[in-house]
């Protein structure tokens, strides 16, 4: 397959070169209702042996999560700042305490969730967009694809790494820096919360998609759909996923027990027939361009065009990750190259649709 520019005409080399690999299926699978076969037990025993990090190990403080335990004392911290003060300003507490707490602490930390103490948005006819995969799989190129639609608006006005939401929902208080991702930190109000706060400041609300594409919301997707419900929002989940073949970072190298974690999480959310999902793999990005743009634009009608030698993120990220897919692939072309892999990542990878080595006989 040959990515065409949107002018129409070629370029001369190709996207990727395959060698005599012959793609048999179609990598895209979208789906709203049937669901994939089970993998078996949830947890594996490569997650205790090889995951770099726990989504569900936690340190608590007097039986806080860090975050609570945080906020708690940046409150605490405020309330002694309201105490200077109001001794600096002869014993008037008038305005004071209502500066340092009406909507949280001094330091952004949110303890008021009412969604009234916010200015009004109208998400009416608004859709949000949840794009989630594996860290450094590749969610940032599908990002900077999906928002040269032109209907798309995204986080990057925020200044953030990536344009996710991770140092917004750490600044607010909803999520400790120190976690990496677990499905209980930040609640479908704090979700709720943060979204009509980024309505307010960060997306642009003339346009119909509001995107969120934040790796570690891999684990949060329910919480996600229950704040949309709060706001009156519809609410689409696009999951990318990898297979091991094609993982040959060297920066970020390939950690089966990691993947194994990432990816039964990624499996539930799509066979979870009380979420609207599209599955989009990593390697039809390279080999099957055309196949990505027809799914994506049948699952979210608002997009007429998507341009692969364009990124929406070339002024917002550096070096590789700003470059559009179409360019990314023809300087570095995607390789396939077989590594170990354990009968449940065999397994696993069946169930997300993948068969092209025989993954499927494991089953």
């Amino acid at each position: 397959m040959e990515i065409r520019p949107a002018d129409g005409g070629t370029h001369d080399a190709r996207v990727v070169d395959r060698g005599s690999r012959v793609r048999k299926q179609t990598m895209v699978n979208t789906r709203s209702g049937a669901a994939a076969g089970r993998l078996g037990d949830e947890a594996s025993p490569l997650l205790d042996e090889e995951a770099g990090v726990s989504s569900s190990k936690q340190t608590s403080f007097l039986g806080a999560t860090p975050r609570r335990t945080l906020a708690a004392i940046a409150t605490g911290a405020v309330f002694v700042f309201a105490c200077v003060a109001f001794a600096a300003n002869g014993g008037q507490f008038d305005g004071i305490l209502k500066r340092g707490f009406s909507q949280g602490g001094g330091d952004g930390t949110v303890t008021d969730l009412n969604l009234n103490s916010l200015p009004y948005v109208d998400f009416t006819g608004k859709t949000l967009l949840i794009v989630l995969g594996m860290s450094f799989s590749g969610t940032s190129a599908l990002e900077g694809l999906l928002g040269t639609s032109g209907v798309i608006t995204d986080l990057c006005k925020a200044n953030t790494w990536q344009c996710e939401n991770t140092v917004l929902l750490e600044n607010m208080g909803f999520i400790n820096e120190n976690v990496h991702c677990n499905p209980e930190d930040v609640t479908a109000e704090e979700f709720a919360y943060a979204y009509k706060d980024f309505g307010h400041k960060w997306w642009d609300m003339n346009k119909p998609v509001l995107m969120d594409k934040t790796p570690q919301n891999l684990c949060r997707p329910t919480k996600i759909r229950d704040a949309a419900a709060k706001l009156g929002l519809k609410v689409k989940f696009v999951v990318l996923t990898r297979h091991p073949f094609s993982w040959t970072s060297d920066k970020h190298p390939f950690n089966q027990g990691y993947f194994m974690e990432q990816m039964i999480m990624a499996r539930n959310l799509l066979k979870d027939n009380s979420m609207s999902t599209l599955q989009v793999r990593y390697e039809d990005m390279a080999w099957n361009m055309d196949a990505v743009v027809s799914s994506v634009k049948a699952f979210v009608p608002e997009v007429a065009n998507l341009d692969p030698w364009k990124s929406s993120l070339s002024d917002d990220s550096g070096a590789e990750r700003g470059l559009p897919v179409g360019e990314y692939f023809q300087q570095k072309p995607l390789e396939w190259v077989g590594k170990p892999l354990k009968p449940d990542t065999y397994r696993l990878l069946c169930q997300l649709n993948y068969n092209s080595d025989n993954e499927c006989s494991y089953v």
